[in-house]
């Protein structure tokens, strides 16, 4: 039996006051894209939903990076899981939240993205994007 060659994390967590959501976002993205993470950031009313996807090592260095960072309150996982190939493609990070200009657009492909996942992934995106 081969070990799956992927880890997908999804977690949720509260956001400290005051900070800015888009540094965070272009911080991830150059993280992500050097470690070989893909994922998507939602980001509404002081809540960050992220999913998190790629090789073990660099997942469990993202998320032990994001797990001290103080920006981050009550964090919890949500979902943790090997996966055969990556759900969010190229996105080195995506950030997402209602409202936006191009909000159906993103929550179409980010259907597209979700059909495989567990359905607790796919609910609380959902449910987050319907707020």
């Amino acid at each position: 039996m081969t070990t799956p060659p992927f880890r997908q994390l999804f977690y949720a967590s509260r956001c400290a006051p005051g900070v800015d959501v888009d540094r965070i976002v272009q911080q991830s993205r150059h993280n992500n894209a050097v470690d070989g993470v893909t994922g998507l950031l939602w980001y509404q009313d002081g809540l960050f939903l992220q999913v998190i996807e790629g090789p073990e090592s660099s997942v469990a260095a993202t998320f032990a990076r994001i797990a001290a960072d103080p920006r981050h309150d009550e964090l919890t996982i949500l979902s943790d899981r090997p996966v055969e190939a990556r759900e969010f493609g190229y996105w080195s990070m995506e950030r997402a939240q209602t409202g936006s200009s191009d909000t159906d657009a993103l929550l179409a492909r980010l259907e597209r993205r979700l059909s495989n996942a567990p359905e607790s992934v796919r609910q609380a995106f959902t449910t987050a994007a319907n707020r």
